[in-house]
């Protein structure tokens, strides 16, 4: 699929540029800003992905990465209906990145710029799935502070909100910000952040309306001019609408109120789009708890990679002084020449070019229907139908609302006609998976294990690491699935050891000197965390060694009995801990050691076998004394807690599938323990296990 009209074509790495951050390979840049560059990356699993690397003299402040740091978390909560999702950052080196879903297609400013005004049909859309973007921005704390054209990319689902929440971390660089500076891009900033006061989602909202009045028009409400006259006319003027017309140009007014207390937040907004009332709703609760399993993005055809159009990157700061700015930020790609509207007026770029102008001549208003009328080509939806728009999981009344031709998320009352199209559910796990392998009766007090694969369906596992030895908790590499690592029983204490998927190669793991329990592998696949003691300690804490270095770092040293450290594909380490009684879970950032423990678990139940789901999102575990264990699964910041098996006895060792959506576990006593799979919603409970011998520590691959 090619991308839209006004995409900036991928350039060539040069000498300077990274070739890999992370896991990520690098193969193109497709924007620069004034935080850092962007580039076109891959994972290991092949998933384009968009790369923001920081500048390095953004990323030697101190201050700033740890800002950074903590706002690309915030970010990764986001609900991603209409936003890039966030899937990851961390330090590679003296780089900091961040890495977001990949959007194919041009950004709002370039379609205006290449393409001029918006048609109805997609104003209207570009309208309703910005404001449904900051609700879910806003509904996960977040302030976005930087909403312009450049920040909205047309994708073929619909608009998609880019780069929110990371404007803030320009703060806390000092060095790069100074009194009487603000960051934000003139013509879309708020009064209230012109004269410094406290920001809040109103500056969002403010910002929509600038943007909703720009697409319309192909000119910033505020027109252009000097900073000194954009600022002035921000604070006191009135802004000019020009081709909008009613009841959007009255939703937009009340948006660009001057004082943040009088404007609808972006709920408010929302609602007032759809023909929704706010009683029958509550966005802001709905909003990032449905959305766990966003869709992945469309891919991109190998022999011509067309890059999203990331070009706007991150917010700028803009002295509050006279000086002459560029329009949005700044890809370094060359400018496309001013286009002109049907009318043969210059279209202009949303920042502030030139000497002081008066605004033009508004154009005359287009024949326009309701808001949820015509789509493009002036075509009605049915009159008998209402539909009802999906956001992340709330409902809401609305008319056949079209962008560009694109149904955006609309669902209709009745099921479609037949068209004779299956779609055929995920069935259960059907590749091999790592086992432990019984060899003889007695576990946990015997141990007799031996490491090996169990494919569902074949009568008997397959053995890969045999011995009169006790190998135990076996892990693939997320980057590198040849590669297992697994624990090695001795005595009082442990080892770690890798070996090759297909057997060959069992070596233990200089360094990773054990104290039992179990041990995962970091996303990156160099690192591994394990339970450890040092000298005569009494407690065992949480050390990672990247592998090949001699010495592990420790990542814990409280004086609580603690185990079972998992990392998440985001970075996280998930464990249970005594800290506060019985065990419960808590999460910590492996990165710095420094933070406070998260807890997770509130009730003073037993919680134990904590696993994370592939996108990082939810936590299995299993809740309950042992004899009457039962697997639940909580959302990554310990909300949503439920109950997922039926009940049983003895349920534990939770893993998930590759895709997320069922889990494997294993019911009755830990001496003969029956393996059984079951979907992530909770139905499908079944057994799984083969019809000879006894395995365990499935990991459901």
């Amino acid at each position: 699929m090619e991308s839209g009209p006004g995409a900036v074509a991928p350039r060539e790495l040069q000498p300077h540029d990274p070739t890999r951050v992370g896991p990520y390979a690098l193969e193109a840049k497709i924007g620069e800003g004034g935080m850092g560059a962007v580039y076109l990356g891959r994972g290991t699993d092949g998933r384009p992905v968009a790369v923001k690397v920081v500048r390095p003299e953004l990323a030697g402040d101190r201050a700033f990465v740890a800002r950074f740091n903590d706002e690309c978390r915030n970010a990764e909560r986001v609900a991603s209906f209409c936003t890039a999702q966030v899937l990851g950052h961390g330090q590679d080196m003296d780089l900091a990145y961040m890495v977001t879903e990949y959007i194919e297609g041009p950004s709002l400013l370039q379609h205006i710029q290449e393409q001029g005004t918006l048609s109805q049909g997609l104003l209207d859309g570009v309208a309703v799935g910005v404001a449904a973007a900051l609700v879910a921005i806003h509904a996960a704390g977040l302030v976005h502070r930087d909403l312009k054209p450049s920040n909205v990319l047309l994708s073929i689902s619909g608009p998609r909100v880019i780069d929110f929440g990371i404007a803030r971390a320009l703060d806390a660089a000092g060095s790069h910000t100074a009194t009487g500076q603000v960051v934000g891009t003139p013509g879309y900033i708020a009064p209230e952040q012109i004269l410094t006061q406290k920001l809040t989602p109103a500056v969002d909202v403010f910002a929509w309306g600038c943007l909703v009045a720009y697409a319309a028009n192909g000119r910033n409400p505020f027109g252009e001019g000097s900073l000194q006259i954009m600022v002035g006319r921000a604070l006191h003027a009135d802004p000019e609408l020009g081709a909008l017309s009613e009841p959007l140009a009255g939703i937009v007014r009340a948006a660009l109120r001057k004082e943040p207390e009088d404007r609808p937040t972006s709920r408010d907004l929302l609602l007032s789009l759809v023909g929704g009332a706010a009683s029958d709703v509550d966005v802001t609760t709905t909003l990032g708890e449905s959305w766990t399993n966003p869709p992945e993005p469309q891919p991109v055809r190998s022999e011509s990679p067309q890059p999203a159009a990331y070009a706007g990157g991150p917010s700028h700061t803009v002295p509050l002084e006279a000086q002459r700015a560029g329009a949005d930020g700044s890809h370094g790609a060359e400018a496309p020449r001013q286009p002109t509207d049907p009318a043969g007026r210059t279209i202009t770029d949303p920042g502030v070019h030139g000497p002081s102008a008066a605004l033009p001549p508004p154009m005359p208003p287009p024949h326009m229907g309701p808001l949820h009328g015509a789509g493009p080509q002036g075509m009605e939806p049915p009159k008998a139908r209402r539909k009802r728009l999906l956001v992340g999981g709330a409902m809401f009344a609305v008319g056949g609302l079209l962008a560009g031709g694109v149904l955006l998320a609309v669902l209709g009352d009745d099921p479609p006609a037949d068209s004779g199209a299956q779609v055929k559910e995920a069935g259960p796990p059907t590749e091999a998976m790592l086992v432990r392998i019984d060899t003889k009766a007695g576990w946990p007090n015997e141990c007799h294990g031996d490491i090996g694969t169990y494919t569902p369906g074949q009568d008997a596992p397959v053995t890969l690491v045999p011995g009169d030895t006790c190998d135990v908790l076996p892990e693939r590499s997320p980057t590198d699935p040849s590669k297992v690592a697994f624990v090695r029983r001795k005595g009082n204490g442990a080892e770690a050891w890798t070996v090759g998927a297909d057997g060959r190669d069992p070596r233990p793991v200089a360094g990773a000197l054990m104290a039992g329990g179990r041990l995962t592998w970091s996303p990156d696949g160099r690192q591994l965390a394990f339970m450890g003691k040092e000298g005569g300690s009494a407690v065992a804490q949480i050390y990672a060694l990247t592998i090949g270095e001699p010495e592990p770092r420790r990542l814990t040293q409280d004086a609580s009995v603690k185990d079972d450290p998992m990392w998440s594909s985001r970075g996280e380490l998930v464990f249970w801990s005594r800290r506060d009684g019985v065990e419960q879970l808590y999460k910590l950032d492996p990165r710095n050691t420094g933070r406070p423990w998260t807890k997770l678990s509130t009730e003073p139940v037993r919680a134990v076998d904590p696993e994370w789901s592939p996108d990082g999102r939810q936590i299995a575990y299993s809740r309950g004394n042992n004899s009457a264990g039962n697997i639940w699964v909580m959302n990554a910041d310990g909300s949503g807690n439920r109950k997922l098996t039926p009940g049983g006895d003895h349920e534990m060792d939770p893993a998930w599938s590759k895709d997320g959506t069922w889990l494997c576990y294993v019911r009755g006593l830990a001496a003969k323990p029956a393996l059984r799979v079951i979907k992530a919603d909770g139905t499908g409970d079944r057994a799984f296990g083969p019809k000879n011998g006894t395995i365990g520590h499935p990991t459901c691959s």
